[in-house]
C-alpha cells in the first residue's frame, strides 16, 4: 500500500503467508492502511515497499500491531491484537480495532442510523468515524444487523436513530429495540422531510447505495425521543 510508517496507526507482523493475507485483506476491506513489521531475520514474503524490521520500530510508532497467537511473544509491545481475536466480519472487527486505536472517552457517541423500507440502510459511527454502512433485506436482518454492532460497541452512550418516512415501520423497529435494550441505548425518530434535496447536495460526498447514503443522513440528524411524543 505504500504507506510511510509516521503515517499510519496499524502494524501487521507475521511471517505466516497465510495469515499475512487474511489480516492484509481485511484491513483492506476495512479502509485502514497499515505498514509491515519484518519478523525474524528473513521471510520468503513479499511486503510492502515501506517494511520495517521489528528492531527498528519503536513502540509509540503504532497504536496496533497485529499478529497471530503464535508470534505473540515475539512482540514486546502492549497493544498487539491476534489474528485469531479478529473476526472475519468487517463491522465488528473494525469496531475492536478503533476502540483501540481511538479510545473513547466520557463523552463519545455511538450512533446506529437505520433507514427502514424494503431495503434497510445501516449506517454505524462512532464520533463520526464511520464502522459500516450496509444494507438489509429483511426487517429481521436489520435487527439482528444493528444488535450485533450495539453487543460489540465499546463502552460508550449509545444512541439509534430510525428514519420515519414509514411512522408504523419506524416504530416496529424503536420498539424491538427497546424492549431488548430497555434504557441501555437512547431511541430517537427522526424526521426525513426534506432529506431527498439533501441528498442530491451531498451525492459526491456520500458514498453506497440510497438506502446506505439516506442511513448515514440520518444518523447525524437531530431526532426525538422515542420515548416522547413525536411531531411532525
Amino acid at each position: 500500500m505504500g504507506y510511510l510508517v509516521h503515517s499510519v496507526e496499524v502494524g501487521v507482523a507475521t511471517s505466516s503467508g497465510r495469515a499475512y493475507y487474511r489480516i492484509s485483506s481485511l484491513l483492506n476491506r476495512m479502509g485502514i492502511p497499515y505498514s509491515d513489521v519484518i519478523l525474524g531475520a528473513q521471510s520468503d514474503l513479499q511486503f510492502h515497499r515501506y517494511a520495517f524490521r521489528l528492531e527498528n520500530i519503536p513502540d509509540r510508532n503504532f497504536k496496533i500491531i497485529i499478529t497471530t497467537r503464535k508470534e505473540r511473544l515475539q512482540l514486546p509491545y502492549a497493544n498487539v491484537v491476534c489474528m485469531e481475536d479478529l473476526d472475519d466480519d468487517v463491522g465488528l472487527a473494525k469496531e475492536k480495532l478503533f476502540s483501540i486505536l481511538y479510545p473513547p472517552k466520557p463523552n463519545d457517541w455511538f450512533v446506529v442510523g437505520i433507514d427502514p423500507g424494503e431495503r434497510t440502510g445501516i449506517a454505524a459511527y462512532i464520533n463520526h468515524r464511520e464502522i459500516e454502512s450496509s444494507v438489509s433485506t429483511t426487517l429481521e436482518a436489520a435487527l439482528a444487523r444493528v444488535s450485533a454492532l450495539l453487543d460489540n460497541a465499546p463502552g460508550v452512550r449509545k444512541i439509534v436513530k430510525v428514519g420515519c418516512g414509514n411512522m408504523t415501520l419506524a416504530r416496529s423497529i424503536a420498539r424491538n429495540l427497546e424492549s431488548k435494550y430497555r434504557e441501555s441505548i437512547r431511541i430517537s425518530l427522526v424526521n426525513e422531510s426534506g432529506t431527498s434535496v439533501l441528498k442530491r447536495r451531498r451525492r459526491n460526498s456520500l458514498s453506497g447505495t440510497r438506502d446506505q447514503r439516506a442511513a448515514k443522513l440520518i444518523a447525524f440528524r437531530e431526532g426525538q425521543d422515542y420515548s416522547k411524543p413525536f411531531s411532525s
